[in-house]
């Protein structure tokens, strides 16, 4: 009996926080793609009003984020600074892919990051700053829609996670 009670116990743990985990990348998405904002209005202050290239203006806006974003940045930066001829372009498409893994992230999101870092350093001071305009027009609407998934999704989860542990458990007994 022992037995049953722990096991019983480990699956509804096991189940819930299995829930939690998938509840986590609804809540977490909406406050990225905030941050993903942040980040590209403090580039377009960095190209509007400072005289720094490119890999120092990624470097100082990836000291002021989150890791997880601020890994974008800075290893963008890494990449444009080490190795010399790597366009801006391919130094944030490699950033992004390395970076990927530890962003909640969608695709859509990954494709508006992919195509704001095909304009990066193509184009006059102006054009950058519209790009970087549309890239964050774009990632708010996602925000909206990351909101309204996380508000539909994330307590679901979390109660489907221990609703089946319990439900397990039960047909444990």
């Amino acid at each position: 009996m022992g037995l049953k009670l722990l096991g019983c116990v480990l699956v509804i743990g096991a189940s819930t926080m299995m829930g939690y985990l998938v509840a986590e990348k609804y809540s977490k998405r909406p406050a990225e793609l905030r941050t993903l904002q942040a980040a590209l209005q403090m580039l377009e202050l960095e190209i509007a009003f400072s005289v720094n290239a490119l890999p120092e203006a990624f470097e100082r806006i990836a000291q002021s984020l989150p890791e997880n974003i601020g890994m974008l940045f800075a290893h963008s930066s890494e990449l444009l600074k080490e190795r010399t001829g790597i366009p801006a372009k391919k130094a944030w498409r490699l950033a992004l892919k390395k970076a990927y893994d530890h962003l909640h992230l969608e695709k859509q999101d990954r494709e508006i990051l992919i195509t704001f870092g095909n304009s990066l350093g193509c184009s006059d001071k102006d054009n950058q700053i519209k790009n970087i305009h549309l890239a964050c027009s774009k990632l708010a609407m996602e925000e909206k829609k990351a909101e309204v998934l996380r508000q539909k999704n994330e307590k679901m989860y979390k109660s489907l996670g221990v609703l089946a542990g319990i439900l397990i458990a039960l047909l444990f007994v």
